[in-house]
């Protein structure tokens, strides 16, 4: 029998080719007759058929069967102020939250109202590119380790959780991941080593 009940507010696990480093927010619909499996309801995820009764231009989302072993709890909302460089953070993007590695920051000041907006690079390893977001696209990353979340090392370490106000230093230190990631700045060109 699963720990979850009808209504919990979960996460499904991208299991699937292409979906690897992903988190699609559903909720638990009930039990199913295996004790393994649950049915869900997508909360991003759109039903790709529409029945006769569905056309009155409602949205339905895509209800499926999962195992349980691919959900997991919603995770805790925990504010951040700023993200900073190496932070490991899931990026909502195409219906749902993909895990990635913050590579640069920049903050941009609206002439008109003054307002500041940032933008974060992130790169992610299961597509293997650098994409840059708004700062509200973002959250830090957490696994569930023996019931509890864990944020990774770095996103939690005071010390390691430097604020780079300075361009300079933002430059030099995107330079350092650049080089550890064998990629050379302002360039389009990679070399990617798998260990």
């Amino acid at each position: 029998m699963s720990s979850f009940c009808d209504g919990d507010e979960v996460e499904i696990i991208g299991h699937e080719d292409g979906l690897w480093g992903s988190y699609y927010e559903a909720k638990i619909i009930k039990q199913t007759e295996k004790e393994d499996e649950l049915l869900i309801e997508y909360k991003t995820l759109i039903e790709d058929e529409i029945t006769e009764q569905q056309k009155d231009g409602a949205k339905v989302f895509l209800q499926e069967t999962v195992n349980v072993k691919y959900i997991r709890p919603a995770p805790p909302k925990v504010e951040v102020p700023k993200f900073k460089i190496n932070d490991e953070v899931d990026v909502f993007d195409n219906d749902g939250w993909w895990v990635g590695r913050v590579t640069r920051v920049s903050e941009n000041r609206n002439k008109y109202t003054g307002r500041v907006f940032t933008r974060c690079y992130v790169w992610f390893d299961s597509t293997m590119e650098e994409i840059d977001y708004q700062f509200c696209k973002l959250r830090i990353h957490q696994e569930r380790t023996n019931g509890s979340w864990v944020e990774q090392e770095n996103n939690k370490t005071k010390n390691k959780r430097k604020l780079v106000n300075d361009s300079s230093v933002l430059h030099q230190e995107t330079k350092k991941i650049h080089a550890s990631m064998g990629m050379e700045v302002g360039s389009s060109s990679w070399t990617v080593e798998i260990y």
